[in-house]
């Protein structure tokens, strides 16, 4: 971050993207609903496998806790959150060099980066939580 990023947003403000916590979710048809359940559950079952693809960590209960853990918070949060970035605001040359008099193309390009990071996990989680809400509770 430098001077000029602060004083061009003093001038000429841009808009930034924003995280929201309360999502809708979006209903599938029933068979679309089980082919994005067996998917998630392949991912899921990858994940699992490169944490602990190492027969040491077969033998120790504690690390398979903690991972098992780590994937429970992350499928959480991935969940209950949306971010939404602006994509007018990614700087010059979308992305790929930085608005040198803008702070807030940072943060649009930051919020891309996390919804990157969080990408897999909503996609696991929201057809886990379809499945439940249209086939087991019907």
């Amino acid at each position: 971050m430098s001077i000029f990023e602060l004083i061009g947003e003093l001038f000429n403000p841009g808009q930034v993207g924003e995280i929201d916590f309360n999502d809708r979710r979006e209903t599938y048809h029933r068979k679309f609903i089980i082919i994005r359940l067996v998917i998630s559950l392949l991912l899921l079952g990858l994940l699992e496998y490169l944490f602990l693809r190492y027969p040491k960590h077969y033998n120790d209960f504690v690390y398979i806790l903690k991972v098992n853990a780590f994937l429970l918070i992350y499928l959480l949060i991935s969940f209950k959150i949306k971010i939404r970035s602006n994509s007018d605001n990614l700087g010059w040359v979308p992305f790929l060099i930085d608005n040198p008099f803008r702070i807030s193309d940072d943060f649009n390009r930051f919020l891309v980066v996390l919804k990157v990071l969080f990408m897999p996990g909503k996609y696991i989680s929201s057809s886990i939580h379809n499945f439940y809400k249209s086939i087991v509770t019907k």
